[in-house]
């Protein structure tokens, strides 16, 4: 991974197609003012709010809480304390980061949580949209490596498979991984696409964690799939708590420079 940002590219043998992007997201369209960058987020926030699925999300958001109340201790909060995402994009030209932006400020407002956020690509717009919103753009690339110290709600729309990785290895215990509520890719979908060979071998923690997380899809939201395609909302499972240490003890930092497949940001999967 660079250190500057997400994205880590090897050459291939044999390139694969590709589908295409939405023509708006194709290339960074030219940036908007902050004011009229502002407006439309708030306007995707609205049309999210009046969309089909704005009440069977609120009721997903809700149980969360309810979840986690299970599985730890009684004398432990099951509160959301904290938001952070990572590989949001440039909200200043792109209509998908600005929905994306929209839901994540309606997260904000449903948990009353600080919230953080970090994407190399973001220009001077994007922050100070950002910062008006009330949400902290952090200064360093933390490669999604982020301990946690209280319930934690991660949300990664459509970001590359190193960095759920690399974040649940951060949490890989019976102690952490059981305050890390994900918003992001499937993976489940990630196990079906992914052979098994090489999501062991590069990706073995979102391997090992496939039956640890109850995933509760995002429907309905806006009218164009693109947006939140394949993005679920992962729970911890009770059975975390079921593993045995010897589970938990294969927890080697993991490394990418050796891989032999494309790591990119993954909006269009």
């Amino acid at each position: 991974m660079d250190s500057d940002g997400f994205q880590l590219v090897r050459k291939k043998k044999a390139s694969r197609p590709r589908k295409s992007q939405p023509v708006q997201d194709a290339a960074c369209l030219p940036q908007e003012s902050k004011n009229e960058c502002l407006t439309k987020i708030l306007q995707a926030k609205e049309t999210i709010e009046d969309s089909e699925g704005y009440f069977n999300l609120q009721k997903n958001l809700d149980s969360i809480e309810e979840e986690l109340k299970i599985i730890l201790a009684p004398h432990l909060s099951s509160k959301v304390s904290t938001i952070v995402c990572y590989g949001l994009g440039q909200l200043s030209c792109s209509r998908i980061a600005r929905y994306q932006g929209a839901l994540l400020l309606i997260l904000k407002d449903h948990y009353k949580a600080s919230t953080e956020i970090y994407d190399p690509v973001f220009s001077t717009v994007d922050a100070e949209v950002l910062e008006e919103l009330g949400i902290e753009v952090l200064k360093r690339n933390e490669e999604g490596k982020r301990k946690v110290e209280g319930i934690t709600l991660f949300f990664l729309p459509h970001c590359g498979k190193e960095l759920y990785n690399n974040l649940l290895w951060a949490n890989w215990s019976a102690s952490s991984l059981p305050f890390c509520v994900i918003v992001g890719n499937s993976f489940s979908s990630i196990a079906q696409n992914v052979p098994t060979r090489i999501l062991r071998e590069h990706y073995r923690f979102i391997y090992n964690a496939q039956d640890m997380f109850k995933e509760l899809p995002l429907k309905s939201l806006v009218k164009d799939d693109d947006v939140f395609n394949d993005v679920n909302i992962h729970i911890p499972h009770c059975n975390i708590l079921n593993k045995c240490p010897e589970f938990w003890s294969e927890n080697r930092e993991p490394k990418y420079e050796n891989c032999d497949i494309e790591i990119v940001r993954e909006r269009f999967q």
